[in-house]
Parts: C-alpha cells; sequence; structure tokens
C-alpha cells in the first residue's frame, strides 16, 4: 500500500491541476491540502514528511477532482475572504473579487453623518453591503438582488460577521426597493459583461458564477443607464454613488452616460492593476 506523504501529493496534486489548465496549480494544490490539515502553507513545508491518513487523502483527492474540473477554489473550501471579513461562498452568488474591495475602501470615507443610509444594488454574497455596515457601526444598510438564492446567502453572511443588514428581493431593472426614506450612498457591482465576451471568459467564472450576475443581455451598460435614470429617485441632494464597470473598454461609455445626465463630480477610480473599475459622483439637483 502507498503511503503518500504531504510532499508527494502535492507534487502529484499540483501535476494534474497543472495539465487540467489551472492558473496557480501549486498553490491551490497548498491550500486545499493546508484546509484539510489546518495548517497554513508554511506549516506544511514544516511537515513535509507526514503522511496522510485515509479519510484525510480521500477528502483530498475530491476536492482535488473538483478543482481540476475548475470548480472555483473558493467555492470547495465553502468561504473566502474580503476586506476584514470571512464570506461563505457558493454558486448562488459571485465570489468577491478583490478588485470590489476598492469601491468598499472609497465609500467609506464618502459617509460623514451618523445614521446615513445606504443601498447596495445587485449585493450577491453581500460582500459590499457588509463590509461598510461593519466599518460605519451607526449607518442604515439595505442590499437588494433579484435572486433568492443570493440573498440567502448574503444573510448568512451578514449573522456571521455580526451586521446588521437588511436585505429586499428586487428586480432593479423594472421597481425600485420600497423607501420611506431616500440613500445618501447607492454603491452597485452590477452585471457588466456582454454576450459575446463569453468566450474571453476563465471556465471558474463561465461554469460555475451565477449567469444572471455577470451578464447584460444587450451591451453591457444597460444597468448604469438605468442607474442614471433612477439615482434622482434614490439619493439624498448630495447623495454620491460608486459603480464598479469592466475596465478600460467601458470606461468613456460608463462616464458618458453619467455626464450625459448632468451628475457631479464624476471621477474614474482604478483598481490595484491601475485599470479603470469604478465610477464615482453625486446627485445635484
Amino acid at each position: 500500500m502507498t503511503v503518500w506523504r504531504v510532499v508527494d501529493i502535492i507534487k502529484s496534486s499540483s501535476d494534474f491541476l497543472e495539465k487540467k489548465g489551472v492558473p496557480d496549480a501549486r498553490l491551490d494544490a497548498e491550500t486545499l491540502l493546508g484546509d484539510i490539515l489546518k495548517k497554513n502553507r508554511l506549516e506544511l513545508y514544516l511537515y513535509f514528511d507526514r503522511p496522510l491518513h485515509k479519510a484525510e487523502l480521500d477528502t483530498y483527492r475530491e476536492h482535488i477532482r473538483r478543482r481540476g474540473t475548475r470548480e472555483p477554489l473558493q467555492h470547495i473550501l465553502g468561504e473566502t475572504g474580503f476586506m476584514h471579513l470571512t464570506l461563505k461562498t457558493g454558486p448562488a452568488a459571485l465570489v468577491p473579487r478583490p478588485e470590489t474591495e476598492i469601491l468598499v475602501e472609497r465609500a467609506l470615507p464618502l459617509i460623514k453623518k451618523e445614521n446615513a443610509r445606504i443601498l447596495d444594488i445587485g449585493t450577491g454574497s453581500g460582500c459590499i453591503a457588509i463590509a461598510l455596515a461593519q466599518d460605519l457601526k451607526s449607518a442604515k444598510v439595505l442590499g437588494i438582488d433579484i435572486s433568492s438564492d443570493a440573498l440567502k446567502q448574503a444573510k448568512e453572511n451578514a449573522v456571521l460577521n455580526g451586521t446588521d443588514v437588511k436585505f429586499e428581493e428586487v428586480d432593479i431593472m423594472k421597481h425600485l426597493p420600497q423607501i420611506g426614506q431616500r440613500f445618501d450612498l447607492v454603491v452597485s457591482n452590477p452585471p457588466y459583461i456582454a454576450p459575446d465576451e463569453k468566450a474571453s471568459l476563465q471556465r471558474e467564472v463561465v461554469d460555475f458564477d451565477p449567469h444572471q450576475a455577470l451578464f447584460d443581455d444587450s451591451d453591457g451598460l444597460s444597468f448604469y443607464r438605468r442607474y442614471a435614470e433612477i439615482l434622482p429617485e434614490l439619493l439624498n441632494p448630495n447623495g454620491s454613488f460608486l459603480f464598479e464597470f469592466g475596465g478600460s473598454p467601458q470606461e468613456k461609455a460608463v462616464l458618458n452616460i453619467f455626464m450625459e445626465k448632468g451628475y457631479h463630480d464624476l471621477e474614474i477610480i482604478q483598481d490595484y492593476n491601475g485599470d479603470p473599475r469604478v465610477i464615482s459622483g453625486r446627485y445635484k439637483p
């Protein structure tokens, strides 16, 4: 009977994942094994000669098999980090991306008053709404989404992170949330991928992320046009908005949509790679 040591199984699994076209194959192999053995990557190197028990080996092989199908690492682990949060992940909502942290970071200093009201459109996993609620303790945060499954996951994440975020099922392209007061800040990471871009996406995205959260059935700009129309009904005077978009190819078009509607203090914010990623602005009637 073959005895599999940590060093052997990492090498074998890395080779397997590389053949399947998985980016960062060795990193993923180490991360999945570390999760099972409850050790970080550095600790794995200190236990390279440790043999794996059968139950550990069986679980690990199943995880590697799933990763070989290009199922996202975060789905297999069942959680991911976002800002200072730990969030449950799964097929109901997009896996939070590091680029979206830029939106949260730039939103925080915009709120300068107590009991501010914040709306997160297309909340998905709840990552934006929960991160804002955790840092802005007095804020009243509402996350809306068209997907009841995504909202279930968002609610679980809100409880997991000790925040009192409210959630509501709303199709923003057809309806507005039932609000008694307007908001001081509206944020969103909407679907902005056009159908003809599908072939350029990684399998982790196309095969496992919810298409409803990814694709705009038109040209990738439908949600920005809709937001430009409805923000006067959602925002208080001098209220702010921040919306993520699809980088350089959409930068000018998104900026023009809000310029043509007369919004103020428009700014394009770059992500960690220096690519345009978020538009911010204010509503001044």
